[in-house]
């Protein structure tokens, strides 16, 4: 089955989105501003909106637990958390750590993240301009492009007659290719990615041995980026250890924990995502109906316990229906960007060091607890 890859125009028009939703950088000494409260703060006489992430992230400059400023500001009122924050921003100045960059949404007009003094975050217009020239070099085929804000932006693509197989599975075989990635946390970061050819599924990782990042473009960083996309393309993009980890995910019972997961991530791809339609690619209702015929109430499991209970799938199940959901699906106005983070998420529960019930002995040769007879168990206790 052949790729489907962006033409021009579609392309021109992606990039002309992520341009759009460039965030602006502003750095700001603590003396600068203050805060109203926990939902805005002042700047040069002026109110701005600030997001529950980036007020948490001013909190944690300041060195005061999340929590306890919620329970100070229940107990004392706003005013008192204003005190306090306004005591702590002069405290934190006196030890010289004055400075953060804002980043700062223009069409929400929010405050949206927090990030340390002097952070070289890279622009967009940077990024996109900085890795065409990849693109164009290794003549790669761009399958998906989003962007958004808060995320940053996202290119996946593929690259030609580049092919990987896992032996003596059957349908298991992929086009290999990269994802570009640029976040106002993490800069540039470059991945494998791969589409499997018997769906269409998509799926990359920031789990990957190769995955590698840049902050800024010195001639250090960028040297250092080339060598890397060189060693990447001399084996055809081909993650290290993939062969190994499928087979293990193949072989591997998905616990309801990662069932779980896969469930929730697929409603985080857009509001209008269906509980009950997206039970075709993560069937956690169907796991939880069997538990309640064995009159187990998976509501009531502990966060260890879901993860040791089995949901009748494996590990590369799960993975391929939410890479077939992300690759695939049509019916939910789900925008690029949110399904390459779904086909990111997808590469991390494969990637994963440790599947939830590998530790779990798969033989079980006391299921009665007849290990001891009846009179050595009186004995153990003690009762004779």
């Amino acid at each position: 089955m052949s790729i489907t890859t962006l033409g021009t125009a579609a392309y021109n028009t992606a990039k002309e989105i992520a341009l759009a939703t460039e965030l602006i950088r502003k750095e700001i000494s603590l003396s600068e501003f203050n805060v109203v409260n926990e939902t805005t703060i002042e700047i040069d006489g002026k109110e701005i909106t600030v997001s529950k992430k980036a007020f948490s992230k001013i909190l944690t400059r300041l060195r005061i637990p999340k929590a306890f400023a919620d329970r100070f500001r229940k107990g004392f009122g706003d005013n008192a958390l204003k005190e306090l924050i306004r005591m702590m921003k002069a405290n934190r100045s006196d030890a010289n750590d004055t400075t953060v960059t804002l980043l700062v949404d223009p069409r929400e007009k929010e405050i949206i993240d927090v990030l340390p003094a002097k952070y070289a975050s890279i622009s967009n217009k940077s990024f996109i301009s900085f890795i065409e020239e990849y693109i164009h070099k290794y003549d790669l085929g761009v399958t998906q492009f989003g962007s958004n804000s808060i995320n940053g932006t996202i290119i996946n693509t593929v690259a030609p007659n580049s092919v990987f197989r896992v032996p003596g599975i059957k349908d298991e075989v992929f086009n290999t290719g990269v994802t570009f990635r640029n976040t106002p946390s993490n800069g540039l970061e470059v991945t494998p990615h791969l589409n499997r050819l018997v769906c269409t599924n998509g799926m990359s990782s920031t789990s990957f041995a190769e995955t590698f990042g840049l902050h800024q473009f010195t001639d250090a960083n960028i040297s250092e980026f080339n060598d890397h996309m060189i060693s990447m393309a001399a084996v055809g993009f081909q993650p290290v250890g993939l062969k190994d980890k499928i087979e293990k995910a193949v072989n591997t019972d998905a616990s309801l924990s990662e069932l779980q997961y896969a469930a929730s991530r697929l409603l985080s791809t857009s509001k209008k995502v269906d509980w009950n339609y997206i039970q075709r690619y993560a069937p956690i209702d169907r796991a939880n109906i069997a538990y309640q015929n064995c009159g187990i109430d998976t509501a009531a499991l502990t966060k260890n316990q879901l993860a040791n209970a089995k949901c009748g799938m494996s590990i590369w199940d799960v993975v391929n229906g939410m890479t077939n959901f992300a690759s695939n699906e049509n019916r939910f106005d789900i925008g690029d960007h949110a399904r390459a983070n779904l086909m990111i998420d997808a590469g991390n529960l494969l990637m994963k060091k440790q599947y939830d019930t590998e530790a779990l002995c798969q033989v079980d040769p006391f299921a009665n607890r007849d290990l001891l007879s009846q009179k050595e168990k009186q004995l153990v206790r003690g009762e004779v």
